[in-house]
């Protein structure tokens, strides 16, 4: 469909389910859409074709001396980190962490959510394995978020950035807790992709792309197949839709390795994981 049909369609949708969130409705378009394309594409061209910038729309109620605090000073403490955990990172989280919150109607504190997706990989550079409570930590330690919230609402928002990993054997404490974990989740394919790539440049940069490649199929294959589901408390059509993108496309290996190629603007196989830039553009 063409962009104007799918601002239409979007619009009449719109009309008739007002208590729709953003992500209900990108969702229902998809649905509504006779295409072999991906969610992915078609909420790309519906979000151009109404002019939403989904980080603008979801944070606008966040208060303006929170958001400014959080970018002049937390944001910048993510530069030591490998660039899958950097700034673009935290800020997919925040998006997602309030498409749930609208989504699963959970009217939760948006400052809150605000504070624990921009606060939850901070220290990751440090120590990976204990990142959660390195970055807790972090936040509870930094007087300044004492001017926006109360000794009650910082101790939930450092209980849900310690409990960020947790597994569904270990649950999080809040629904704090529940929403940044599931926020944390991947729900586009190319970002695995790219954040993928960042990994193996940061861990494995003398490993042959062609390795890599198989290394990286097998890990996804496994990371996302029907008996080893990831850990999501808090699960919509838009993660089960890329699941099953995801899993289609992991049933055929070529496809998968020409599709991880394509995004990341690999040159050549036989170069080493160094040798290739990468999807540079995903840092801007």
């Amino acid at each position: 469909m063409e962009e104007n049909e799918l601002k239409q369609l979007f619009e009449a949708i719109k009309e008739k389910n007002p208590n729709m969130s953003l992500d209900e409705l990108l969702y229902t378009v998809y649905s509504k859409c006779d295409s072999d394309e991906m969610f992915e594409t078609i909420r790309n061209k519906v979000l151009k074709a109404i002019n939403i910038n989904e980080y603008d729309y979801y944070t606008k109620e966040v208060r303006e001396d929170l958001k400014n605090y959080i970018e002049e000073c937390i944001f910048p403490k993510y530069e030591p980190n490998d660039k899958a955990h950097g700034i673009i990172h935290i800020r997919e989280v925040i998006r997602r962490s309030f498409a749930l919150n609208d989504t699963m109607k959970l009217h939760l504190d948006k400052n809150m959510i605000y504070a624990i997706s921009a606060c939850h990989d901070l220290g990751k550079y440090i120590n990976s394995d204990i990142h959660e409570k390195l970055a807790a930590d972090i936040f509870i330690k930094d007087e300044n978020m004492k001017k926006y919230f109360t000794d009650e609402q910082r101790n939930i928002i450092k209980d849900a950035i310690e409990d960020h990993r947790s597994s569904k054997e270990d649950n999080p404490r809040t629904i704090y807790g529940k929403l940044i974990s599931s926020a944390d989740r991947n729900t586009r394919i190319e970002i695995v992709f790219i954040r993928s790539f960042f990994v193996a440049k940061a861990k494995m940069p003398e490993e042959n792309i062609e390795d890599y490649l198989d290394y990286t199929f097998k890990r996804l294959s496994k990371r996302y197949s029907m008996e080893n589901p990831e850990n999501m408390f808090l699960e919509d059509n838009i993660y089960k839709t890329f699941l099953n993108d995801m899993r289609n496309l992991l049933k055929d290996e070529q496809s998968f390795k020409d599709k991880y190629c394509e995004v990341n603007h690999i040159i050549s196989r036989n170069h080493k994981v160094c040798e290739e830039e990468g999807e540079t553009s995903y840092l801007s």
